[in-house]
């Protein structure tokens, strides 16, 4: 019954967008003949609630390297991130009639999720699989490097002109095996790589993030369901760990946990006994800086990790559900944790520890097997990225 209801709202959401977005379309031919807002528009997005990732980064790219660019960034005014997007360049209401119009006026659409740069992704990506109403074209920054079996969420019938990757293993198995065009599949560098230079900036801190489950968030119907899981209980055992507290004081280090977007609204659920440990909430901190301020990465499944492997920094997965995971969230891809991965793979606690006082017993660098392979999997590290992108979205207008 609920699958039934929740199928109707689906109907009921994507009909009324289709119809707003018909009006605005009529609207949008009727206006842009006097108004040279709408010429060779550029819309950029992430998500419309924030810009944290590939999209800010190609967005803040344009505006001070190319402001020739009729772009418009789109963005909740009430996002904690509004300012900062305001203060480069012209914005665009989420959801406004006038994101609207300019979506059925823009020339190229980018953002870093499918359909990102729509009212609804999910609404959007049923009405132009079936009608083809998104005219202009379509770039995915994406989000984070694809790893696992995804194919179902990016099926060749989700079209795009440009679908980007950012290393080559993960742009042969896209290639060969998500069925886009010839062309379409690019190796051009994820935006947000040309930010991640750790430096100076890197502190005596330790950075926990955890990726969130499908079936975790499927099952639980509030926060005591949660609590009872595996993830819940593992997690706030790790930053509540004696031995772990000890090490954080004895050598100086904060430890951030931070789980993903999906999961935030349990952080404050976990238990924190120590003034060593911090929850890290999303409007507090932003994951791209906390990645390079960190010292070290204990991850699970997180694509992030390859973030932190690009600044050759040493990581560690505590994979303690690694069955369940493949069962309830995403099947294995082309990557290997044991065989390509950055870092050990431990599933007991105890282990996370004693890796971490490894890596502080190298200097806190990583081990040589795996900077080999981080060398090996990234074969752009040029800080030029956005450019390339930049000039591939050009050369689709030739």
């Amino acid at each position: 019954m609920n699958k039934v209801i929740h199928k109707l709202k689906m109907l009921a959401i994507t009909s009324s967008m289709l119809i707003k977005y018909e009006i605005a379309k009529v609207y949008g031919l009727i206006i842009s003949f006097n108004d040279d807002k709408y010429k060779d528009l550029w819309l950029i997005s992430e998500r419309g609630i924030d810009a944290r990732d590939n999209g800010y980064v190609f967005w803040e790219y344009i505006c001070n390297n190319h402001p020739e660019i009729n772009a418009r960034f789109i963005i909740d005014n009430k996002s904690a991130d509004y300012e900062k997007v305001r203060k480069l360049g012209k914005c665009v209401q989420y959801k406004s009639f006038e994101h609207y119009v300019m979506l059925s006026l823009a020339k190229y659409n980018i953002s870093t999720h499918i359909m990102g740069y729509t009212p609804n992704m999910i609404a959007f990506v049923w009405l132009d699989r079936i009608l083809h109403i998104i005219k202009g074209k379509k770039i995915f920054l994406q989000h984070g490097i694809i790893k696992d079996d995804m194919l179902f969420n990016h099926y060749p019938h989700i079209s795009v002109d440009i679908f980007n990757t950012s290393a080559k293993p993960e742009y042969e198995y896209i290639k060969n095996t998500y069925g886009h065009p010839e062309g379409t599949i690019r190796l051009l560098g994820m935006c947000r790589y040309d930010k991640l230079d750790a430096d100076d900036r890197t502190k005596h801190q330790i950075l926990v993030m955890p990726t969130w489950r499908q079936n975790i968030s499927s099952q639980c119907s509030g926060y005591a369901d949660f609590v009872k899981t595996d993830y819940y209980k593992k997690f706030n055992s790790l930053i509540n760990n004696r031995d772990l507290l000890d090490f954080l004081e004895k050598n100086d280090l904060k430890l951030v946990f931070y789980p993903h977007i999906e999961f935030q609204k349990y952080l404050n659920l976990f238990k924190v006994g120590s003034d060593r440990v911090i929850l890290g909430s999303f409007k507090e901190y932003d994951v791209q800086q906390l990645l390079i301020e960190s010292k070290v990465l204990i991850t699970d499944y997180s694509s992030v990790y390859f973030d932190f492997a690009y600044m050759n920094k040493p990581e560690i997965y505590y994979q303690f559900d690694k069955e369940n995971y493949r069962k309830g969230h995403y099947a294995e891809g082309y990557f290997s944790y044991e065989n390509d991965g950055f870092g050990p793979v431990v599933t007991e606690e105890l282990e996370v520890i004693q890796e971490i006082k490894k890596i502080a017993d190298n200097d806190w660098k990583a081990d040589t097997q795996y900077t080999e392979r981080m060398d090996k999997f990234f074969t752009l590290r040029d800080h030029n990225n956005c450019e390339r992108v930049f000039k591939a979205i050009i050369a689709l207008g030739k």
